[in-house]
């Protein structure tokens, strides 16, 4: 498992894809949930992630425009204190988010994630 600490550096790694929301489709959201859930089980069994209760969230919201291209789309995690904290947005913008109330230990997995897409 690659860590990746550093926000910016994974939202340009994601962005130098040249992807588009028109380039991700509802089975992309579903293999991008099985990886994140992955990596965050991995970053469990190696103490990277402070807290072994932490999943992620069945949740997924996402909206699209009438065509059907994705506008904006977001992940949840859970854990024993709270459920559904943002874990990655990707908003109307663009603008790649990784769970902006947790510290860099526990942002990892979800960062490094995009690494495999």
């Amino acid at each position: 498992m690659i860590i990746c600490k550093n926000s910016d550096d994974a939202r340009r790694y994601f962005t130098g894809k040249s992807m588009t929301y028109k380039d991700v489709s509802d089975g992309d959201i579903g293999v991008l949930f099985i990886l994140l859930n992955k990596h965050v089980k991995q970053a469990i069994k190696a103490g990277v992630i402070s807290t072994n209760t932490i999943r992620m969230s069945r949740k997924i919201k996402s909206k699209y425009k009438t065509n059907g291209i994705m506008k904006e789309c977001y992940f949840f995690l859970n854990n024993y204190r709270f459920t559904q904290r943002e874990a990655i947005s990707v908003n109307q913008a663009g603008f790649i988010g990784f769970a902006g109330w947790a510290d860099a230990g526990n942002k990892s997995p979800l960062m490094s994630c995009l690494w495999n897409v």
